[in-house]
């Protein structure tokens, strides 16, 4: 059975939820909400097996560590990251990140020099967007890592 088939019973919880699901067909009932579990494009299939982990990811701003991977964040969530921890020179950031298409990628991907060819000349804003982009590359390392570890030992907590 391929991922993209794959379908689990969760429990709908009162009150609403931040967890944000892919639903397959949006079949929901009274207590249960139908979701698939979702391919990513040009991977092959995935095959579940009873105890193996996925992941939820939560959409809560206070919650980072169950946030959203940087390598899926869209433009806007670029511009967003800029906002909360480049504010001083966001105006000069946000435009030079929007007319090159900066997605979470190539966020992480980032150097002086390409920071330069983008139009961000002076040296100290160059540092200042390198030094966050350092920190954010740490914090998904150590994400990733946790991931990895969680899922190689079965440790789910």
């Amino acid at each position: 059975m391929s991922a993209e088939e794959l379908s689990y019973q969760l429990p709908r919880r009162a009150g609403g939820s931040n967890l944000t699901w892919h639903d397959g067909r949006g079949q929901k009932t009274a207590h249960t909400r139908t979701v698939k579990l979702l391919q990513q494009p040009g991977t092959e299939g995935i095959q579940l097996r009873p105890g193996e982990a996925f992941t939820v990811y939560h959409t809560s701003p206070t919650l980072s560590s169950l946030s959203k991977p940087v390598v899926l964040w869209t433009q806007q969530d670029v511009c967003k990251w800029l906002k909360k921890h480049c504010p001083h020179n966001y105006l000069t950031y946000v435009e030079a990140f929007s007319h090159h298409a900066i997605t979470g990628r190539a966020l992480l991907r980032l150097n002086g020099e390409k920071l330069e060819r983008m139009g961000i000349v002076q040296e100290t804003l160059r540092q200042e967007v390198l030094q966050q982009v350092l920190q954010l590359q740490v914090r998904e390392e150590v994400r990733n890592l946790q991931l990895l570890s969680r899922t190689s030992f079965g440790n789910f907590s």
